[in-house]
């Protein structure tokens, strides 16, 4: 009866007011429903209690109140829908995370699938800090939602869940928390959060759902090979402010710190191998983020022979060099360089022609010796190549940073392949930089 009398008053315009439902129940029953009950903390984290509010709004202790009603409502809702979790925060230390999902365009079936799904039989890891866990919860989500869709609409024309060319935060918004903070036998709410949903997950087929679900794969690879354990808190939370916040610069600040990790992580014999972000994962990711007008795309950039031969050099100095012996050396702590200078298009261009000299000379004092022991020879960079990946800084659609980090990233990027022979470049890189360079130019904005 109360479930009905709600739907009857929420069904009549304008009257959607609590009190009204109260008045109906009693006039069909002759039974009241509670009233005012304490606002308990882990559904209302927000409430405060009196002088315990930063701005204190009484005198006394007692707790902020709130309708029974409404208070059953979100009770029912916390166990039908809510994730909880003890997550780690320190050694032997564990708080609780306890995190909603708002609905947006999603049928309730669709909705509580997806949930129980996530919960039920692939639920984000705890054991490995707040940030890791923040990250698997939003992949795992974008995972299921894929999954459910990819189930339904296979070999049907139409699907009630059809979001294809719609992002996933299309139908469900974000994840809204509450983390409750250990202070020796019980839990105090020492924060409340919000966790956005990327936009960049955006299928336009069938086809592009499973690669999708390939790059989410991808990068929670990338997510669990890190641990607050093994000191890698910062790489973690940068990763989670990307792919909570849909933010690219974020990921850009992930991308350099994780592609100088992963230099160093080759260089030790011990380090298992390192996951990488393929290029074809990062194609699919920029395929859909693009400037706030509206009106060009990152593949404009991504796209360009230019670019793409400067990063698979890169990728050949960093990341490939030294997986064989060929007596290449590898190069450490290039994507910091490069990212410190992409503020100016003098500062940044010098610092990528110093690496260019540097990678052409490597390359001139192994020539002969690959070509005689018939080993593969790493990719030449041509000025053709810089003045392409010029002209893209000095497109003001574009500048100096955006084509830098999108460098970067590629170049610490794997699907490169192995380095194939390719002709010596005509003119060398170190002698063509004051081509690219006029006089008295300083920057790019």
């Amino acid at each position: 009866m109360l479930v009905a009398t709600i739907l009857e008053v929420f069904s009549e315009e304008g009257n959607h007011q609590i009190s009204r439902i109260y008045q109906q129940f009693e006039a069909k029953t002759g039974h009241k429903l509670p009233t005012d009950n304490s606002a308990v903390k882990i559904y209302f984290p927000t409430s405060v209690q009196g002088v315990s509010a930063i701005k204190a709004d009484k005198n006394t202790f007692s707790s902020q109140k709130i309708d029974g009603l409404s208070l059953w409502l979100i009770a029912g809702g916390f166990f039908q829908f809510s994730l909880a979790e003890r997550v780690k925060v320190a050694e032997s230390v564990f708080d609780w995370r306890v995190v909603a999902l708002e609905p947006y365009e999603i049928t309730l079936f669709k909705y509580k699938k997806v949930l129980n799904d996530l919960r039920v039989y692939n639920p984000p890891g705890s054991g490995h800090g707040i940030a890791r866990f923040d990250a698997e919860l939003v992949l795992k989500l974008c995972e299921e939602m894929l999954n459910n869709h990819h189930a339904n609409a296979e070999g049907e024309e139409e699907d009630p869940f059809d979001f294809l060319d719609k992002p996933v935060n299309a139908f469900v918004g974000s994840f809204r928390g509450t983390h409750f903070g250990s202070k020796g036998q019980v839990y105090g709410v020492k924060d409340v959060f919000s966790l956005g949903l990327p936009s960049w997950v955006r299928p336009s087929n069938l086809e592009e759902i499973k690669a999708y679900l390939e790059v989410l794969q991808e990068h929670l690879r990338v997510v669990r090979s890190l641990s607050i354990d093994e000191g890698h808190s910062e790489l973690l939370g940068k990763y989670r402010d990307f792919i909570t916040g849909d933010d690219l610069l974020s990921f850009f600040r992930f991308i350099i710190s994780y592609g100088d990790y992963i230099t160093a992580s080759l260089a030790n014999k011990e380090t298992k191998n390192v996951p990488q972000f393929s290029i074809d994962g990062l194609n699919l990711m920029v395929k859909y983020i693009k400037s706030s007008e509206r009106d060009w795309s990152l593949t404009e950039i991504t796209e360009n022979p230019g670019f793409l031969n400067i990063a698979k050099a890169i990728n050949s100095a960093t990341v490939y060099a030294g997986k064989d012996e060929k007596g290449w050396e590898r190069i450490y702590g290039l994507a910091q360089r490069l990212s410190s200078q992409s503020g100016s298009k003098k500062e940044f261009v010098t610092e990528l022609t110093a690496f260019l000299a540097s990678y052409e000379n490597e390359n001139l004092r192994l020539e002969e010796k690959l070509k005689e022991e018939k080993k593969p020879r790493r990719i030449w960079v041509t000025k053709q190549d810089l003045d392409q990946l010029i002209t893209l800084i000095d497109d003001p659609r574009f500048g100096c940073a955006l084509v830098a980090n999108l460098l970067i990233a590629y170049g610490y990027a794997k699907g490169w392949g192995k380095p194939a022979q390719s002709q010596s470049n005509s003119e060398s890189i170190s002698e063509s930089t004051n081509d690219n360079l006029t006089e008295g130019e300083t920057e790019n904005e």
